[in-house]
């Protein structure tokens, strides 16, 4: 095969690598994705599609499935826990001039790879291998080859790149050398789902509520079928105790008072991180995704960026397969890495500091900008337009 024929190799069958495999098969070019698991991860994960994506998704056949999958979440609030009162309440009905989809969707990552790999697969061009785990991979200045380790035997693929869209551990970005430099948050977040309504844990709330507590905020989040709450944990918490059911029992009474019978569907524990690999990309292998930068997961940014970056590697590879430089590619390293930085990292980074604010006078203050924000039409439609990463329409 020649070079151009070769196909793009793909680390990671998550929502970001299979995006990515979906935008290139449907432009013509060879995908070939390679997912370590036998089956495709089923935990929850991120869950939140932003307008952008969704217009990305429309775009690559799969928007229609997706959203039917999914739950329209059309308000957007933050509260205060003490006093308990609603501080501001966006309507997403302020950017239906902008975007076909004026609301955030809350559909689990791991039901839109569902819808992902079969539409892959259904291209001519995309393949789609389960079960195969990287070792490594050479960069041979014409073309790639990597090696994949398999219930039957290590397996040897050639393609034209290789593109790490294997998380936060990366194979890829750790052989080549790649810093990624940030920091790990000292708070760990706390996830209970249940069969809860928001209503039964706070009378008015919307699909989707911040509220702000410097020792314990929350977070909860409306799924089609379940109902998330996110705690903070404080300092002194034992894990173990702290996953115990009458402990979560516990913290849901004791944060929202009474509340009837439910369910314990799923619970997790974990650390958020803030970090950007130094490059996107060296030769010819790139990043995507968690390989290539973590953040808060406040704001929903994470997943959404991952895929936005997949966007973006798509249409360079494009334009190379057209005819131009295969040197394009430094400038999807850098537009991305600049987002990543100066858009992701700074907004989901200021999320979080607006959730653990302990001083009053910063507070009142933050309570007065979004409050004024969510009252006035131009400034609640400019705040949206942020929070759905279409801040270039302001």
């Amino acid at each position: 095969m020649s070079e151009k024929q070769l196909p793009i190799l793909i680390a990671g069958a998550g929502p970001v690598g299979l995006s990515l495999a979906l935008a290139l098969s449907r432009a013509g070019i060879p995908a070939e994705v390679f997912e370590m698991d036998a089956e495709l991860n089923t935990q929850i994960r991120a869950s939140t599609f932003h307008p952008k994506t969704l217009e990305m998704f429309k775009e690559w056949g799969v928007v229609d499935e997706i959203i039917q999958h999914g739950y329209k979440v059309d308000q957007l609030q933050y509260w205060e826990r003490a006093p308990r009162r609603l501080i501001a309440d966006f309507s997403y009905a302020s950017i239906a001039d902008d975007t076909a989809y004026p609301y955030r969707l809350q559909c689990p990552q791991h039901i839109a790879t569902r819808v992902l790999k079969p539409a892959v697969e259904a291209t001519a061009t995309g393949k789609v291998y389960m079960g195969h785990k990287l070792i490594d991979f050479a960069d041979h200045g014409t073309h790639v080859t990597a090696r994949f380790e398999t219930a039957s035997g290590i397996v040897e693929r050639e393609g034209s790149y290789i593109v790490g869209a294997d998380g936060s551990h990366s194979v890829v970005r750790k052989q080549l050398n790649i810093g990624f430099m940030g920091k790990t948050y000292e708070d760990r977040f706390l996830l209970i789902g249940s069969d809860l309504k928001t209503e039964d844990l706070l009378p008015g709330a919307a699909q989707v509520c911040y509220i702000f507590d410097p020792q314990e905020w929350v977070i909860i989040l409306n799924l089609p079928d379940i109902v998330r709450v996110v705690f903070r944990m404080t300092d002194d918490e034992n894990e173990e105790v702290a996953m115990k059911e009458e402990t979560l029992r516990a913290r849901i009474t004791n944060f929202f008072g009474k509340v009837p019978d439910y369910k314990i569907k799923t619970t997790q524990l974990y650390r958020v991180h803030q970090r950007v690999a130094d490059t996107f990309r060296v030769g010819r292998a790139l990043l995507v995704g968690d390989s290539a930068h973590n953040n808060n997961p406040s704001g929903g940014m994470g997943m959404n960026s991952g895929i936005h970056d997949a966007a973006n590697l798509t249409e360079k590879l494009v334009r190379i397969w057209n005819g131009e430089s295969y040197l394009i590619l430094d400038d999807y390293s850098n537009e991305r890495r600049q987002y990543a930085v100066e858009s992701v990292q700074l907004y989901t980074d200021q999320q979080y500091n607006n959730m653990v604010m302990s001083a009053e006078e910063e507070r009142e203050r933050r309570n007065k900008s979004l409050s004024g924000a969510a009252s006035d039409p131009a400034k609640a439609r400019a705040y949206l337009l942020r929070a759905s990463m279409l801040e270039e329409r302001i």
